[in-house]
């Protein structure tokens, strides 16, 4: 096989990628210290039908996003394990247009710098919030993370 042949190889299964989407499941992704937002979500997604995983930062969010497959990615800006900068950078290495929640609280240098990011890395599907919204804008989010991933019939209103 000559170099040429192989370079189409790559780029044609590079181009089946981008044109098919990757499977999602009905999950939402909790990428955080401790379990606020899981114990927050978690009545919401138990009404919606939709699994909660809660990944601790210091866990390898790669491996989780291949092995779950999620709708959506919730994560707050200032964890320890790794930020949310990180996660945004992480998801869009596994599919820039995977939904994320990022909670940037109240310092406006880091709600700045997921902007930059989101920008730098061309995410497509970023909802930024300084804390935790309500459970209108919850479920708006659900909603249109299941639609995007194909993965529910639930619809917002």
């Amino acid at each position: 096989m000559t170099y040429m042949q192989r370079l189409i190889e790559i780029g044609s299964a590079d181009s089946v990628r981008d044109i098919e989407p990757l499977q999602r499941h009905p999950l939402l992704l909790i990428v955080e210290d401790g379990d606020a937002i899981a114990a927050a979500l978690q009545p919401i997604c138990d009404f919606l039908d939709i699994a909660l995983e809660s990944l601790p930062s210091q866990h390898d969010l790669a491996a989780a996003l291949r092995d779950y497959r999620p709708m959506g990615v919730v994560a707050h800006l200032d964890c320890q394990g790794q930020d949310g900068c990180h996660v945004m950078m992480t998801v869009a290495q596994h599919d820039r247009g995977l939904p994320i929640m990022l909670l940037t609280g109240d310092d406006p240098a880091l709600a700045g710098a997921a902007d930059a990011v989101e920008e730098l890395w061309k995410l497509e599907a970023v909802v930024k919030s300084p804390r935790l919204p309500s459970i209108g804008a919850i479920v708006d989010f659900i909603f249109r993370a299941g639609r995007k991933g194909r993965c529910t019939r639930l619809v917002p209103v």
